[in-house]
């Protein structure tokens, strides 16, 4: 699978995306409401993603699993001692933990979905397209667990990377509450706004 990794800057020690989500998009249409209508182009672990995210293709899963430990490799195996999904603004999606128990399996890492908690409740954020807005509705909204994460390298990992606002609050708090040695971050994809 042919990937374009981008780095990304952040309160961590690296951080990384895997690709773009979408390589191309073209107007078809506009609905009854008179919102356009895309017809869009996914890259290759793109459309994975978006198979596994909504229509659970659980082979998308394991060729998404399969590419990113091709692509991290033997040198990120041993680096992490602890491996965290985001937790989703909707409780009921299970894709970031699915990935991350994936990665944790394939890095011989820990694996942890109480490590890091959403305490307070937000609307997804794919649809807030002022980052102060979601700076401020990402304030006070997670929880790490300092017994978990203490002197611990953690990644942590999401689905998709928009601003980074997601993953600099969690990376804060586990850094800060969770005392932890090192975070690393990690993102399967990136949308083209950044909003």
């Amino acid at each position: 699978m042919q990937l374009h990794p981008q780095g990304i800057n952040g309160q961590w020690a690296a951080g990384i995306v895997l690709d773009w989500h979408t390589v191309g998009s073209q107007i078809v249409g506009h609905n009854e409401f008179g919102y356009p209508i895309f017809d869009n182009t996914r890259s290759e672990i793109g459309e994975l993603l978006y198979r596994f995210k909504y229509k659970n293709d659980q082979t998308a899963l394991d060729k998404i699993l399969k590419a990113t430990i091709q692509y991290l490799g033997d040198k990120s195996k041993g680096k992490f001692d602890l491996i965290v999904p985001i937790p989703p603004s909707n409780p009921t999606r299970v894709v970031t933990k699915k990935i991350a128990q994936g990665l944790a399996i394939g890095f011989a890492a820990k694996f942890s979905d109480t490590a890091l908690q959403k305490i307070k409740s937000t609307s997804e954020l794919k649809s807030v397209t002022d980052p102060e807005i979601r700076k401020a509705m990402l304030s006070g909204a997670f929880l790490a667990e300092k017994n978990e994460i203490k002197g611990k390298r953690v990644l942590l990992v999401d689905d998709l990377y928009r601003s980074g606002a997601t993953l600099e609050a969690a990376a804060e708090v586990v850094m800060a509450q969770g005392n932890a040695q090192a975070v690393y971050v990690l993102a399967i994809t990136r949308t083209r706004v950044h909003r």
